[in-house]
């Protein structure tokens, strides 16, 4: 943040004796913990400390929406490298600061309304009381290890001592934030408030404490051990919680790890033993690679919401109230019903009575309108075309679409690979004409927006809009083949069945790169996908020149097989439901036993054959970038991430590529070109490496 000579830190009163200090950072949404305000706070609580009149000092936000969003991400990512020494300072230093709230001569409540998060939680739990507005946007929260940190402001010594050992765990170790009503039962917030009434209701509390010591009393109590008598063993703790760890999806293992056997041993320590032994943790994660990748998409995530890639967002958008759906498969019927759940009116067909029938068992009638052609779209405001991958189905559908449909109206293809520009062809009005591709409308966050190369600049800021009025994460790209997801998809299931007809098991591929971090191998993604579209898809960008389409006979081989992956209980793994888990059928080995030869090929172990696949998507987003599918790298990274689940611990591809190093993939590549010419490093990336360029340049 910029140093403005506006104060951040002002001190009034609203009644004699208590001194109400308010937090407000000029020009910002959100009060963040920086140099500045940490400078501001230490000279303003000094002062506050040195004053005998007080009968309280009240911790209060003038944000409507976010208390404290919490520590200085940028200082922490410019000070990754700091060796063990200086974050240890560092831990000491907002804990120095801090902790004058728990020092004045009267009691100290924190009056939060809004996000009140990692170190915008700590500043709180130095105070004596806390109160909190019970409304939806106030939540309380010790995120950091979603970042690949923990606390380090005593978040994770004082909490305990006031929620309780496995409460507090519960919280630490997820990363998820509590309401203020769950944090009341927890013990941590004292009172319910709303926030017309927060500081009327603060002051009140603080009356009626007068006379009482029983601040000091709670004081007294945070300073020794936390208190277990009924909490559970503590090695019953780490076991319970490793599980839960190791089994949670949405965050990385190291830094929760960190942080829960740190708890569990400092529970039994004074309050100061455990602090250090928090700091002694925070050097642990601090600049590891798993704080380097989660960071980077956290400011990735940052970076989408000032620019959704190649869109101007400046321009004035309506507002989009009415959507037609064509198609009531799984893809419709999702879009369906994340639309309708946004408050926006949808009318859905398909030319399938069953589909209909079935789409309509988990959509709001109330929201979602059957209609059996398609005049009742005239006034749609936008409509999307999600029928069957086909080229000359979806021609037809949306010629039908403009046909129907005002002047006014966006048309969308939800397609995942063709281009736009072949599909606006039979349209009259093709600037009004995008694609908008929803890599999985339940799982994936991310949706790719097209721009044909007649689709009109407004046309594509208004799919952008939509798509954010669904709180998904919108990336305009350019025109062509696969798009961007699905070019990196194709990448990674060429090259994994590159390797399985070098005669390296599905089973040996997949728990490679399930090790690199993703949850699924690439032949589990392809049952999950479906081998017929992975297929239909591949042969559309083959059709483009797309350079990492190779076209085995593999996936044919299955699809006249009639092995599409889940849906049909039979793909590389074979299914007893389509939610059941795969089991590897030795039957595929011998469906396509043809088509492997381990005579000639390179000798990987498990890591190798992670990198050579990660090697291949690298070089095929490199051939992104040439084709200014995408202007900037971390465009790439979004979509790797949020549309096929990229480990975000490793912060993107291209993210990965440079801490990997450019030299090495460029070895990776030249060592697997001799099996494969595909796979030859283009000039962007020897150009790099001769120049030492990275792609976060």
């Amino acid at each position: 943040m910029t140093k403005t000579d506006k104060s951040i830190v002002t001190v009034t009163q609203p009644k004699d004796g208590i001194a109400l200090v308010t937090l407000d950072t000029p020009g910002s949404s959100a009060n963040v913990l920086t140099e500045d305000l940490f400078e501001e706070l230490d000279s303003t609580f000094a002062s506050l400390q040195k004053r005998t009149d007080l009968k309280g000092v009240i911790l209060y936000s003038a944000k409507p929406k976010i208390f404290v969003a919490g520590a200085d991400l940028k200082r922490i990512w410019r000070t990754l490298d700091w060796p063990d020494e200086k974050i240890i300072q560092f831990c000491e230093d907002g804990r120095r600061v801090m902790a004058r709230l728990s020092q004045m001569n009267c009691p100290t409540v924190a009056a939060i309304h809004g996000a009140c998060l990692g170190g915008g939680l700590e500043i709180t739990l130095w105070c004596d009381y806390r109160i909190a507005t019970n409304e939806r946007r106030t939540i309380l929260g010790l995120p950091e290890v979603k970042l690949g940190l923990v606390p380090g402001w005593a978040g994770t010594v004082r909490l305990p001592r006031l929620a309780g050992l496995k409460p507090s765990l519960e919280m630490v170790t997820s990363g998820q934030p509590v309401t203020a009503e769950a944090a009341m039962k927890m013990g941590f917030v004292d009172q319910l408030s709303s926030f017309e009434t927060l500081t009327d209701d603060t002051v009140a509390f603080i009356e009626n404490l007068a006379g009482t010591d029983a601040h000091l009393e709670r004081r007294k109590k945070m300073q020794g051990p936390v208190d277990s008598t009924d909490a559970p063993k503590p090695t019953d703790l780490v076991d319970d919680f490793s599980k839960s760890i190791a089994s949670n999806p949405e965050i990385y293992s190291f830094a929760p790890e960190v942080v829960l056997q740190h708890v569990i041993e400092s529970a039994e320590m004074n309050h100061d033993e455990a602090a250090h032994s928090e700091s002694l943790a925070m050097a642990k994660v601090y600049g590891s690679d798993p704080s380097y990748g989660l960071l980077n998409c956290f400011f990735l995530s940052d970076h989408n919401k000032k620019k959704p890639g190649q869109v101007d967002t400046s321009i004035e958008t309506k507002p989009i109230t009415t959507v037609g759906i064509i198609g009531a498969g799984l893809m419709g019927s999702s879009i369906a019903q994340i639309s309708s759940s946004r408050g926006q009116s949808v009318r859905i067909t398909d030319a399938s009575p069953a589909a209909l029938e079935s789409a309509m068992q988990r959509l709001d009638p109330e929201r979602v309108t059957l209609i059996d052609d398609f005049s009742p779209l005239a006034d749609s405001d936008f409509v999307i075309e999600s029928v069957v991958e086909t080229k000359e189905v979806k021609l037809e559908v949306l010629e039908k679409i403009e046909a129907a449909v005002s002047d006014e109206t966006v048309i969308a293809s939800n397609t995942s690979a063709i281009p736009i520009g072949d599909l606006a062809n039979g349209l009259k009005n093709p600037e009004r004409f995008c694609g908008v591709h929803f890599c999985h409308p339940e799982l994936m966050s991310l949706v790719e927006v097209i721009g044909g190369p007649q689709t009109s600049p407004k046309t594509l800021a208004t799919a952008v809009a939509w798509v954010r009025s669904l709180r998904k994460m919108p990336v305009a790209v350019s025109d062509g083949p696969g798009f961007v997801v699905n070019r990196l998809l194709a990448a990674m299931l060429d090259q994994a069945v590159r390797l399985y007809g070098w005669g390296y098991s599905v089973e040996t591929i997949d728990a490679a790169v399930r090790e690199f971090g993703f949850q699924g191998g690439p032949f589990e993604i392809v049952d999950i996908v479906g081998v017929e579209t992975c297929l239909f898809a591949g042969r559309s960008m083959l059709q483009g020149k797309i350079n990492c389409v190779s076209m085995s006979p593999v996936l044919p081989r299955m699809v006249n097989k009639g092995w599409l992956g889940r849906k049909s209980g039979q793909g590389f793994y074979t299914y007893e439901s389509f939610t059941a888990e795969g089991k590897f059928d030795p039957e595929v080995d011998n469906l396509l036993s043809k088509y492997v030869d381990a005579s000639n090929r390179p000798e990987l172990n498990a890591n190798q054959i992670a990198e050579s696949i990660m090697c291949a998507i690298v070089l095929e987003a490199s051939y992104l970038l040439d084709d200014g599918m995408v202007n900037d790298p971390r465009d790439i990274d979004l979509c790797i991430i949020h549309g096929f689940s990229f480990p975000q611990h490793h912060g993107g591809i291209l993210f990965w590529a440079d801490r990997f190093g450019i030299g090495k993939v460029i070895e990776q590549l030249q060592m697997l070109e001799q099996y494969d010419k595909k796979l030859a490093p283009n000039e962007r990336l020897r150009n790099m490496d001769s120049d030492d360029v990275k792609f976060y340049s």
